[in-house]
């Protein structure tokens, strides 16, 4: 699975069937549409317990990039499963907190 311009994204299960999602780049109205629609498509056919998005490799995030985290965790409340951000770099840790939804994304620790 990858994004368009600017981001990609990857997808691996752990062994408690929790959905890994790497994402890196940058992620903007150009690039977004996979983790909008195709993501939360995979969350709610696969049904896994968790999703963890990691960000630790976003270079860039705009407003689309989280409507779209926003959507993934829809989808994931939908089938029962939690989801939750983790490693995101200051840039990307200070535009949630502005946001105001690095904690109802359940962000984690931030990269230093």
């Amino acid at each position: 699975m990858s994004t368009g311009v600017g981001g990609q994204i990857s997808t691996h299960r752990l062994a408690d069937g929790t959905m890994v999602v790497d994402v890196r780049g940058e992620l903007d109205v150009a690039s977004t549409a996979t983790l909008r629609d195709d993501l939360a498509s995979r969350v709610v056919a696969l049904r896994p317990p968790a999703v963890v998005i990691d960000l630790g490799l976003v270079t860039f995030m705009d407003s689309t990039a989280l409507t779209a985290l926003i959507n993934v965790q829809r989808s994931a409340r939908s089938v029962g499963a939690t989801m939750r951000v983790t490693n995101p770099s200051p840039f990307v840790a200070n535009l949630l907190r502005t946001a105001g939804v690095a904690e109802a994304l359940g962000v984690g620790s931030v990269q230093r």
